[in-house]
């Protein structure tokens, strides 16, 4: 059992995730009268929020069950590896908002639709409701990051590209990723509404490429973290959900587009084997301090001094 757990511990959990998380949704819409939503229903509502953990309970479980403490430190101890650069800061904090700005931009440029804002109303005037949303789901935001930075990120990606090159490993865990909120996109549920389903499994694969290139430059799970906070809270205040827009998914569009136009950029010219100016992340190369080439810890801090 061990022997085959530690040869497909990603497709493992993989399965698992899946699983658990139909399941859950399964049963949340079941508990859901037609029409009603999840906002109204207490005990769906709390059987919704269980979903949210699974990726990263089996991501915990197979790790322990293969490496014990050792594995524990390799999973988690990414987020406390923050000295790197300040430009890896910046990038962070803007790419989000930035990505989202050159794509409507674009359109309303082109005529297409005309420009929305720069963010939501009543977010920084009015009665400041959204802003109000935000701050009421920053735990929740910032718990879920944990969750898909450890499972999806730390966990899938860097076993991947133990495996395969960099490229097809974010392929693989960016779809995977992808299908995770699948049950959530067919009963409208933990999804923006009116979010296309294939643009929405493009804008996973393509974040999954920033993300892994990002780690692969810096072994650094806070810079990981805070680029998935941002991501999460994105769509609080930008203004290109289709909702703001009787179901018109046009600016969502634009952010896709100028997301998955990013990842290609990041494959040209940083090469599809190791997305990266060195060695793409494996997780068998990591130890407790992430590293474990010596030639190769001492060249990356003083790249990041």
């Amino acid at each position: 059992m061990r022997a085959f757990v530690s040869r497909y511990p990603v497709l493992i959990f993989v399965l698992l995730t899946l699983a658990y998380q139909f399941v859950v949704v399964g049963v949340v819409w079941a508990k859901l009268a037609p029409g009603e939503h999840i906002s109204t229903n207490e005990v769906a509502h709390m059987i919704f929020r269980l979903r949210a953990f699974g990726p990263l309970l089996f991501a915990v479980m197979i790790t322990f069950y293969l490496e014990g403490k050792t594995g524990m430190r390799k999973l988690f101890g990414a987020f406390f590896h923050w000295k790197v650069p300040a430009i890896w800061y910046g990038l962070a904090f803007v790419w989000k908002p930035l990505f989202t700005y050159i794509g409507i931009a674009a359109i309303a440029i082109l005529g297409i639709r005309a420009w929305p804002g720069f963010v939501v109303e009543n977010f920084f005037g009015g009665n400041f409701v959204n802003l109000g949303h935000l701050m009421k789901n920053m735990p929740f935001i910032i718990g879920i990051a944990i969750v898909e930075e450890t499972a999806w990120m730390k966990f899938s990606v860097t076993r991947l590209q133990d495996r395969y090159k960099a490229l097809p490993a974010c392929l693989l865990a960016g779809t995977a990723w992808g299908l995770w909120y699948l049950p959530m996109l067919l009963i409208g549920e933990g999804v923006p509404d009116g979010y296309p389903w294939h643009m929405f499994m493009l804008s996973m694969i393509a974040l999954t490429i920033l993300l892994s290139w990002a780690y692969n430059m810096t072994r650094s799970g806070t810079i990981l973290l805070i680029m998935q906070i941002i991501s999460n809270c994105g769509f609080f205040m930008l203004p290109v959900l289709p909702g703001l827009w009787n179901g018109d998914p046009t600016y969502i569009n634009g952010f896709v587009t100028v997301n998955m136009l990013s990842a290609v950029a990041i494959v040209l010219i940083f090469g599809w084997r190791e997305m990266g100016r060195r060695t793409r992340a494996k997780w068998s190369d990591l130890d407790a301090e992430h590293i474990s080439d010596p030639e190769a810890k001492e060249d990356f801090i003083v790249t990041a001094a």
